[in-house]
Protein backbone atom coordinates (compact mmCIF):
# COMPACT_ATOMS: atom_id res chain seq x y z
CA UNK A 1 0.00 0.00 0.00
CA UNK A 2 2.85 2.39 0.81
CA UNK A 3 4.52 1.69 -2.57
CA UNK A 4 1.38 2.49 -4.49
CA UNK A 5 0.88 5.75 -2.65
CA UNK A 6 4.41 6.99 -3.47
CA UNK A 7 4.02 6.23 -7.21
CA UNK A 8 0.84 8.19 -7.31
CA UNK A 9 2.51 11.19 -5.75
CA UNK A 10 5.39 11.10 -8.32
CA UNK A 11 3.02 10.83 -11.24
CA UNK A 12 0.99 13.71 -9.98
CA UNK A 13 4.16 15.90 -9.66
CA UNK A 14 5.28 15.07 -13.23
CA UNK A 15 1.95 16.10 -14.68
CA UNK A 16 2.11 19.40 -12.86
CA UNK A 17 5.63 20.15 -14.18
CA UNK A 18 4.61 19.29 -17.74
CA UNK A 19 1.64 21.59 -17.49
CA UNK A 20 3.80 24.46 -16.26
CA UNK A 21 6.33 24.00 -19.10
CA UNK A 22 3.53 23.96 -21.66
CA UNK A 23 2.10 27.20 -20.28
CA UNK A 24 5.50 28.93 -20.36
CA UNK A 25 6.09 27.86 -23.93
CA UNK A 26 2.77 29.31 -24.98
CA UNK A 27 3.39 32.57 -23.16
CA UNK A 28 6.99 33.05 -24.39
CA UNK A 29 7.36 31.59 -27.88
CA UNK A 30 10.98 31.62 -29.14
CA UNK A 31 11.39 33.01 -32.69
CA UNK A 32 13.33 30.81 -35.05
CA UNK A 33 16.99 31.77 -35.43
CA UNK A 34 16.77 32.00 -39.20
CA UNK A 35 14.01 34.63 -38.98
CA UNK A 36 16.42 37.01 -37.19
CA UNK A 37 19.53 36.20 -39.18
CA UNK A 38 17.94 36.62 -42.61
CA UNK A 39 16.94 40.30 -42.12
CA UNK A 40 18.43 42.58 -44.86
CA UNK A 41 17.79 46.32 -44.80
CA UNK A 42 17.66 48.38 -48.02
CA UNK A 43 17.78 52.13 -48.36
CA UNK A 44 17.79 54.51 -51.31
CA UNK A 45 17.95 58.32 -51.46
CA UNK A 46 18.77 61.03 -54.01
CA UNK A 47 19.36 64.79 -53.94
CA UNK A 48 18.47 67.41 -54.95
CA UNK A 49 14.83 66.95 -55.81
CA UNK A 50 14.90 69.64 -58.53
CA UNK A 51 17.72 70.36 -60.99
CA UNK A 52 18.29 72.11 -64.28
CA UNK A 53 19.33 70.29 -67.43
CA UNK A 54 22.83 68.84 -67.06
CA UNK A 55 23.10 69.30 -63.30
CA UNK A 56 24.47 66.40 -61.28
CA UNK A 57 22.23 64.23 -59.10
CA UNK A 58 23.60 62.31 -56.14
CA UNK A 59 21.98 58.84 -55.97
CA UNK A 60 22.84 56.51 -53.03
CA UNK A 61 21.73 52.91 -52.36
CA UNK A 62 22.53 51.33 -48.97
CA UNK A 63 22.33 47.64 -47.96
CA UNK A 64 22.77 46.40 -44.39
CA UNK A 65 23.58 42.66 -44.29
CA UNK A 66 25.16 39.88 -42.21
CA UNK A 67 28.91 39.41 -41.84
CA UNK A 68 30.42 37.33 -44.64
CA UNK A 69 27.74 38.16 -47.18
CA UNK A 70 28.72 39.88 -50.44
CA UNK A 71 26.64 42.55 -52.14
CA UNK A 72 26.68 43.53 -55.81
CA UNK A 73 24.90 46.45 -57.46
CA UNK A 74 23.73 46.63 -61.07
CA UNK A 75 22.34 49.71 -62.82
CA UNK A 76 20.10 49.40 -65.87
CA UNK A 77 21.79 49.51 -69.27
CA UNK A 78 22.16 52.84 -71.07
CA UNK A 79 18.88 52.43 -72.99
CA UNK A 80 16.72 51.65 -69.95
CA UNK A 81 18.57 54.30 -67.96
CA UNK A 82 17.31 57.11 -70.20
CA UNK A 83 16.83 60.04 -69.75
CA UNK A 84 19.66 59.65 -67.22
CA UNK A 85 23.38 59.15 -67.89
CA UNK A 86 25.95 57.92 -65.37
CA UNK A 87 28.64 60.50 -64.51
CA UNK A 88 30.37 58.55 -61.72
CA UNK A 89 29.99 55.36 -59.70
CA UNK A 90 31.59 54.14 -56.43
CA UNK A 91 30.92 51.15 -54.15
CA UNK A 92 32.08 51.10 -50.51
CA UNK A 93 31.71 48.59 -47.69
CA UNK A 94 31.96 49.68 -44.04
CA UNK A 95 32.84 47.67 -40.97
CA UNK A 96 29.21 47.63 -39.81
CA UNK A 97 28.27 45.19 -42.61
CA UNK A 98 26.93 48.02 -44.72
CA UNK A 99 27.50 48.22 -48.47
CA UNK A 100 26.92 51.53 -50.22
CA UNK A 101 26.59 52.43 -53.90
CA UNK A 102 27.18 56.12 -54.64
CA UNK A 103 26.25 57.22 -58.16
CA UNK A 104 26.25 60.59 -59.89
CA UNK A 105 23.63 60.98 -62.62
CA UNK A 106 22.63 63.74 -64.99
CA UNK A 107 19.56 64.32 -67.12
CA UNK A 108 19.45 66.30 -70.36
CA UNK A 109 15.67 66.12 -70.86
CA UNK A 110 13.13 68.39 -69.22
CA UNK A 111 10.38 66.73 -67.19
CA UNK A 112 9.52 64.79 -64.05
CA UNK A 113 11.13 61.37 -63.69
CA UNK A 114 11.45 58.51 -61.22
CA UNK A 115 15.01 57.43 -60.47
CA UNK A 116 15.97 54.10 -62.08
CA UNK A 117 15.86 51.00 -59.85
CA UNK A 118 19.15 49.38 -58.87
CA UNK A 119 19.38 45.57 -58.86
CA UNK A 120 20.90 44.47 -55.53
CA UNK A 121 22.17 40.87 -55.17
CA UNK A 122 23.16 39.51 -51.74
CA UNK A 123 25.08 36.19 -51.57
CA UNK A 124 25.78 34.32 -48.34
CA UNK A 125 28.68 31.99 -47.59
CA UNK A 126 26.71 28.94 -48.83
CA UNK A 127 26.20 30.43 -52.30
CA UNK A 128 22.55 31.30 -51.79
CA UNK A 129 21.55 34.65 -53.19
CA UNK A 130 18.72 37.10 -52.84
CA UNK A 131 17.93 39.75 -55.46
CA UNK A 132 15.93 42.95 -54.93
CA UNK A 133 15.03 45.96 -57.07
CA UNK A 134 15.75 49.06 -54.96
CA UNK A 135 14.53 52.50 -56.00
CA UNK A 136 13.90 55.70 -54.01
CA UNK A 137 10.45 57.09 -53.46
CA UNK A 138 9.56 60.42 -55.02
CA UNK A 139 10.34 61.93 -58.40
CA UNK A 140 12.99 64.24 -59.79
CA UNK A 141 12.05 67.47 -61.57
CA UNK A 142 14.34 68.59 -64.38
CA UNK A 143 13.85 72.17 -65.61
CA UNK A 144 15.28 74.08 -68.56
CA UNK A 145 18.24 76.41 -68.27
CA UNK A 146 16.27 79.40 -69.58
CA UNK A 147 12.77 80.64 -68.99
CA UNK A 148 10.57 79.61 -71.93
CA UNK A 149 8.27 82.57 -71.29
CA UNK A 150 10.93 85.05 -72.38
CA UNK A 151 10.01 86.51 -75.79
CA UNK A 152 12.67 89.20 -76.22
CA UNK A 153 16.34 89.68 -75.50
CA UNK A 154 17.11 91.88 -72.56
CA UNK A 155 20.16 94.20 -72.57
CA UNK A 156 23.26 92.65 -71.11
CA UNK A 157 24.24 94.23 -67.83
CA UNK A 158 27.92 95.06 -67.40
CA UNK A 159 29.85 92.79 -65.11
CA UNK A 160 30.37 94.14 -61.62
CA UNK A 161 33.91 94.28 -60.41
CA UNK A 162 34.35 92.21 -57.25
CA UNK A 163 35.17 94.09 -54.09
CA UNK A 164 38.76 93.39 -53.13
CA UNK A 165 39.93 93.87 -49.53
CA UNK A 166 42.83 96.25 -48.89
CA UNK A 167 45.02 93.33 -47.77
CA UNK A 168 45.18 92.15 -51.41
CA UNK A 169 47.19 95.29 -52.24
CA UNK A 170 49.56 94.97 -49.28
CA UNK A 171 52.02 92.55 -50.88
CA UNK A 172 52.34 94.41 -54.23
CA UNK A 173 52.73 97.69 -52.33
CA UNK A 174 55.48 96.17 -50.20
CA UNK A 175 57.32 94.88 -53.28
CA UNK A 176 57.09 98.27 -55.02
CA UNK A 177 58.36 100.03 -51.87
CA UNK A 178 61.37 97.70 -51.61
CA UNK A 179 62.21 98.13 -55.31
CA UNK A 180 61.99 101.94 -55.07
CA UNK A 181 64.16 101.95 -51.92
CA UNK A 182 66.84 99.79 -53.54
CA UNK A 183 66.86 101.96 -56.67
CA UNK A 184 67.09 105.15 -54.59
CA UNK A 185 70.07 103.86 -52.58
CA UNK A 186 71.78 102.62 -55.74
CA UNK A 187 71.29 105.96 -57.48
CA UNK A 188 72.58 107.85 -54.41
CA UNK A 189 75.79 105.85 -54.08
CA UNK A 190 76.49 105.79 -57.82
CA UNK A 191 75.91 109.54 -58.06
CA UNK A 192 78.16 110.14 -55.07
CA UNK A 193 80.92 108.00 -56.57
CA UNK A 194 80.64 109.64 -59.99
CA UNK A 195 80.68 113.07 -58.36
CA UNK A 196 83.77 112.24 -56.34
CA UNK A 197 85.54 110.97 -59.47
CA UNK A 198 84.48 113.90 -61.64
CA UNK A 199 85.46 116.55 -59.10
CA UNK A 200 89.11 117.74 -59.53
CA UNK A 201 91.36 116.83 -56.65
CA UNK A 202 92.66 119.76 -54.60
CA UNK A 203 96.43 119.16 -54.33
CA UNK A 204 96.74 121.33 -51.20
CA UNK A 205 94.03 119.49 -49.28
CA UNK A 206 95.29 116.12 -50.45
CA UNK A 207 98.89 116.92 -49.40
CA UNK A 208 97.82 118.23 -45.99
CA UNK A 209 95.68 115.11 -45.39
CA UNK A 210 98.65 112.85 -46.18
CA UNK A 211 100.96 114.87 -43.89
CA UNK A 212 98.52 114.44 -41.00
CA UNK A 213 98.51 110.69 -41.61
CA UNK A 214 102.33 110.68 -41.50
CA UNK A 215 102.27 112.58 -38.20
CA UNK A 216 99.96 109.95 -36.68
CA UNK A 217 102.16 107.12 -37.96
CA UNK A 218 105.26 108.80 -36.51
CA UNK A 219 103.54 109.09 -33.13
CA UNK A 220 102.67 105.38 -33.25
CA UNK A 221 106.30 104.31 -33.81
CA UNK A 222 107.11 104.81 -37.49
CA UNK A 223 110.86 105.02 -38.15
CA UNK A 224 112.02 108.64 -38.77
CA UNK A 225 114.00 107.67 -41.90
CA UNK A 226 110.93 105.98 -43.40
CA UNK A 227 108.87 109.04 -42.54
CA UNK A 228 111.38 111.31 -44.32
CA UNK A 229 111.30 109.12 -47.43
CA UNK A 230 107.50 109.22 -47.62
CA UNK A 231 107.54 112.97 -47.00
CA UNK A 232 109.89 113.40 -49.98
CA UNK A 233 107.50 111.39 -52.17
CA UNK A 234 104.57 113.49 -50.91
CA UNK A 235 106.28 116.81 -51.77
CA UNK A 236 107.25 115.64 -55.26
CA UNK A 237 103.65 114.48 -55.90
CA UNK A 238 102.34 117.85 -54.67
CA UNK A 239 104.67 119.79 -56.96
CA UNK A 240 103.70 117.72 -60.01
CA UNK A 241 99.95 118.18 -59.45
CA UNK A 242 100.05 121.78 -58.25
CA UNK A 243 102.77 123.31 -60.46
CA UNK A 244 103.20 120.64 -63.19
CA UNK A 245 106.85 120.17 -62.33
CA UNK A 246 108.25 116.78 -63.32
CA UNK A 247 109.48 116.26 -59.77
CA UNK A 248 109.76 112.45 -59.99
CA UNK A 249 112.09 112.74 -63.02
CA UNK A 250 114.34 115.53 -61.69
CA UNK A 251 116.91 115.66 -58.90
CA UNK A 252 116.43 117.99 -55.96
CA UNK A 253 118.72 120.72 -57.39
CA UNK A 254 116.72 120.83 -60.63
CA UNK A 255 113.47 121.01 -58.67
CA UNK A 256 114.90 123.83 -56.54
CA UNK A 257 115.84 125.79 -59.68
CA UNK A 258 112.34 125.42 -61.16
CA UNK A 259 110.72 126.50 -57.90
CA UNK A 260 112.86 129.62 -57.89
CA UNK A 261 112.12 130.43 -61.54
CA UNK A 262 108.34 130.06 -61.00
CA UNK A 263 108.37 132.01 -57.73
CA UNK A 264 106.62 129.19 -55.86
CA UNK A 265 105.67 130.31 -52.34
CA UNK A 266 107.88 128.88 -49.58
CA UNK A 267 110.10 127.20 -52.18
CA UNK A 268 113.08 127.25 -49.78
CA UNK A 269 111.19 125.19 -47.16
CA UNK A 270 110.09 122.60 -49.69
CA UNK A 271 113.55 122.37 -51.29
CA UNK A 272 115.23 122.17 -47.87
CA UNK A 273 113.01 119.26 -46.86
CA UNK A 274 113.87 117.46 -50.09
CA UNK A 275 117.60 117.94 -49.39
CA UNK A 276 117.21 116.48 -45.87
CA UNK A 277 115.35 113.49 -47.34
CA UNK A 278 118.21 112.98 -49.84
CA UNK A 279 120.72 112.91 -46.95
CA UNK A 280 118.64 110.22 -45.22
CA UNK A 281 118.35 108.18 -48.41
CA UNK A 282 121.83 108.53 -49.91
CA UNK A 283 124.16 109.67 -47.06
CA UNK A 284 122.63 107.39 -44.44
CA UNK A 285 121.72 110.31 -42.19
CA UNK A 286 119.59 109.22 -39.25
CA UNK A 287 117.38 112.04 -37.96
CA UNK A 288 115.52 111.67 -34.69
CA UNK A 289 111.79 111.62 -34.15
CA UNK A 290 111.78 115.31 -33.16
CA UNK A 291 113.64 116.32 -36.33
CA UNK A 292 111.25 114.36 -38.53
CA UNK A 293 108.27 115.94 -36.76
CA UNK A 294 109.86 119.35 -37.42
CA UNK A 295 110.18 118.56 -41.15
CA UNK A 296 106.50 117.55 -41.24
CA UNK A 297 105.44 120.76 -39.48
CA UNK A 298 107.45 123.05 -41.77
CA UNK A 299 106.17 121.26 -44.90
CA UNK A 300 102.57 121.46 -43.68
CA UNK A 301 102.96 125.21 -43.04
CA UNK A 302 104.52 125.84 -46.45
CA UNK A 303 101.80 123.95 -48.30
CA UNK A 304 98.88 125.39 -46.33
CA UNK A 305 100.20 128.97 -46.92
CA UNK A 306 100.98 128.40 -50.60
CA UNK A 307 97.70 130.01 -51.69
CA UNK A 308 98.17 133.08 -49.51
Amino acid sequence: MRSTGFSGIVKKGSDTTAALLLALSLLCPLPPASAVDDVIEYGSVFSPAEVTVGDRISYTVTVKHKPGETVTFALPDSVRLLPFVVIGREVKKSREQRSVLRTELASFDVGEYALPAVTVTVRDTSGNKKTEQVAPSGTLTVTALTDSSVTELLPIKPLKQPHRPWTDYLYPLLVVTIVITVLAFTWYFVRKRVKSVSEPLDPVKDALRKIRKLEKKLEKGMLPEECCEQLSFLIREYLEVKYHIRAFEEVTSEIEEELSNRSVPHAAVLAGTLHQADLVKFAESRPGKEECAEYLGKTKGAISNSSA
